[in-house]
């Protein structure tokens, strides 16, 4: 069975379908840039978050986390799919500090140091407090990249509040990650956007925590656009819409989590997690490879299996294999569910319910990556079970 990506328009017409209402759907589709927020809530810890509120209200809490730069708009279109499966959900996708409409960290507080105040801990603190002041007792949580690290911070510090967990294009640490490290922080964050700002007189990253790179080099969108939020397999109206909102990131939030998720490692912790999990990694994820971030991933999760501590899945999305560059370039990538939401939703739907996902596999069409194919009962699949 295959579908033709459109999934841009897809999710405009899913937000006008269950978006409770109160949604700023005018300003949406009067061309602003963020998309429609229902509401913001004050946090214990200091933030004001900006979020989404769909579904039923006497439903199962799911919370989605989107990644690094990205929004809520990142699972929009996952959230409104899952609820056309099943509208007994009731989910909130959040804007996580420094990112969308969500608040930056005081600057009094942060600026000198970004990284202290942009750790998995400090954003899991966040949902904890965001969970406590809409009274939410328990939720799965749904992560992507850096939203899977706050995901599995609060599968390990808070395990009690978390029934189910989903980690999409995730690892078991950041540490010495090559991309991060040396293609995004040391250029152009720490390079030339740090130029930039300095020519202008301006101590990095103090003077330049509450500005965004456009301030820096006026060229960044173009970097933005062509080098970060690219994506061969998704819409491209829909990468159109995120890319300036990635562009109005703070200084703050882009030096901030790229330099606490490269002190980030829970290989070890992860050997005591005791939630039950789903992985969903795709085979062109030029972020975290197979080998060695999934195969540690594995290993790590396999000894909380061996200790009956743990049952997870990892299933894998895509067939073909990175290129020799290393670069996503004709199958699904590290951004999985902007190509499949509906198929990721097919997955939370089914994990959810059943404790375990669909056996559909997933993946782009040879010589079309947006057009997605689905193999009925064929999808790789490992399962971690106590014996």
């Amino acid at each position: 069975m295959r579908r033709a990506a459109n999934y841009y328009q897809s999710w405009l017409l899913g937000a006008v379908a269950v978006a409770t209402p109160g949604c700023f759907l005018e300003d949406w589709f009067g061309g602003g840039p963020q998309p429609p927020v229902h509401d913001t809530v004050e946090l214990s810890t200091g933030i004001e978050m900006a979020y989404h509120e769909l579904g039923d209200p006497d439903g199962d809490v799911v919370i989605f986390l989107h990644g690094y730069t990205d929004t809520s708009r990142s699972f929009m279109p996952t959230a409104t799919a899952l609820l056309d499966l099943d509208d007994d959900f009731h989910v909130f996708v959040l804007d996580q500090r420094g990112h969308g409409g969500s608040s930056m960290p005081p600057a009094a507080d942060c600026a000198a140091a970004p990284e202290d105040c942009f750790a998995p801990a400090d954003m899991a603190a966040d949902v904890i407090a965001f969970m406590d002041a809409k009274g939410i007792d328990h939720a799965a949580i749904v992560g992507h990249s850096m939203g899977s690290f706050v995901a599995q911070e609060l599968g390990l510090s808070h395990p009690q509040r978390v029934d189910k967990l989903v980690l999409i294009g995730t690892a078991a640490g950041v540490a010495g990650n090559v991309v991060l490290q040396d293609y995004i922080l040391a250029e152009p964050v720490e390079g030339s956007w740090k130029a930039g700002f300095v020519a202008q007189g301006l101590d990095f990253p103090e003077d330049v925590y509450a500005l965004d790179p456009l301030d820096a080099d006026a060229d960044a969108q173009a970097w933005i656009e062509g080098a970060w939020v690219v994506d061969p397999a998704a819409d491209p109206d829909f990468l159109a819409a995120i890319a300036p909102e990635t562009a109005a990131t703070r200084m703050g939030t882009w030096i901030g989590v790229a330099r606490a998720l490269l002190q980030t490692d829970n290989t070890a912790r992860l050997q005591d997690l005791e939630v039950p999990t789903l992985i969903l990694w795709a085979t062109q994820d030029g972020f975290f490879y197979d080998d060695p971030h999934q195969q540690a991933l594995r290993a790590a999760l396999d000894v909380a299996v061996d200790a009956c501590k743990l049952e997870y899945w990892f299933k894998q999305y895509g067939k073909r294999p990175l290129g020799p560059d290393g670069v996503q370039i004709d199958d699904i990538g590290h951004n999985t569910q902007w190509a499949t939401p509906d198929e990721v939703a097919r997955d939370l739907r089914s994990y959810l319910n059943t404790g375990k996902p669909t056996r559909d596999w997933y993946y782009s069409a040879d010589g079309d990556p947006q057009d997605i194919v689905t193999e009925e009962d064929a999808a790789p699949l490992i399962h971690g079970e106590c014996d």
